[in-house]
């Protein structure tokens, strides 16, 4: 069984991905944060479409 994660794993994690987005906002053109804002929301929707 797996324990519950503590607060500062969820911190570090906020953090790392913040970081890996913010890299490659540097990178990537803004036709893709569309795209990956979009696939985002679908991913939600099924989510929690899932939990219900």
């Amino acid at each position: 069984m797996r324990g519950r994660r503590n607060r500062g794993s969820l911190v570090g994690c906020i953090a790392i991905v913040t970081g890996f987005v913010i890299i490659l906002s540097l990178i990537l053109p803004s036709g893709f944060w569309w795209f990956a804002f979009g696939a985002g929301l679908i991913g939600l929707g099924l989510w929690l479409n899932s939990r219900c």
